[in-house]
């Protein structure tokens, strides 16, 4: 290692620092931008007004409404996903039959799905966790089963020769391997899943923040809108922050190559 290189490490400042010193700056050319462009707060208030006139009660309530939805979505989408590329990779009949139905799913917009949603789940929280799962999912899917079936030929070849069964071998090689490629369908699933729990909120029904938008927007009380609109961004960076804490505590090794 260099002289020079140590120094860069040395001086460099932690993640969480560089980040708030973004989101400071960013609130602040904002707050510039609205002030000195003369900018309607009716179109976009400034981050002073958000804070101060913003109904806050209304908007934490909503969101703890959007979390565990989000979550539930979050929990449910990725565990169907990682379960079906493991069945289609194990079972070429299997693959046959269910990954051009996931793939149809998935090209169906939630909007025409909606209804359908709807008729089974109802307008509850039910329904925005099913839409949340339903986006969730199809990403996990793809990358858990290139992850599966970009295993080193030499593991293959190794399991053949001690005779290992298939469970053991999902076990010990396939699975264990895939997982960079699960975790990274993790950190895209985490905005999704906030995406997919808004829209269902949205267009079905609910009480989380997507529903809170539409209806500050309607009654024109722009500054609650975008605090709710501001803290479902919050939301989704929290969680992909969690599952990029938790890749590097768990699959350390992966990151640093």
């Amino acid at each position: 290692m260099s002289i020079l290189t140590h120094v860069r490490r040395r001086t460099s400042l932690p993640a969480w620092v560089m980040t708030a010193i973004v989101v400071g700056a960013v609130l602040l050319i904002w707050q510039l931008a609205v002030v000195l462009l003369g900018v309607s707060p009716n179109i976009l208030p400034t981050p002073s007004q958000i804070a101060v006139d913003a109904n806050w009660p209304v908007v934490l309530e909503s969101a703890a409404s959007t979390i565990l939805a989000t979550l539930a979505g979050f929990a449910v989408g990725n565990l169907v996903g990682l379960a079906l590329a493991i069945l289609i990779c194990a079972s070429r009949t299997f693959s046959d039959i269910v990954y051009p139905i996931a793939v149809v799913v998935r090209a169906i917009p939630v909007v025409a799905l909606a209804p359908f949603i709807t008729l089974a789940f109802g307008r509850g929280p039910g329904a925005t966790v099913v839409v949340a799962a339903l986006i969730v999912f199809f990403p996990t899917l793809v990358n858990v089963i290139l992850g599966l079936r970009s295993v080193p030929r030499e593991a293959i070849e190794l399991l053949a020769v001690i005779n290992a069964s298939t469970i053991f071998g999902y076990l010990a090689v396939r699975i264990p391997f895939a997982m960079p490629a699960f975790v990274s369908a993790l950190k895209i699933s985490a905005p999704n899943a906030v995406l997919g729990v808004m829209t269902a909120e949205w267009i079905i029904g609910g009480s989380g923040l997507g529903r809170l938008v539409v209806q500050s927007w309607l009654s024109l009380d722009i500054t609650t809108m975008w605090a709710a609109v501001i803290l479902s961004a919050i939301v989704a960076s929290a969680l992909f922050s969690v599952v990029s804490i938790a890749e590097r505590l768990l699959l350390g090794w992966a990151v640093r190559t």
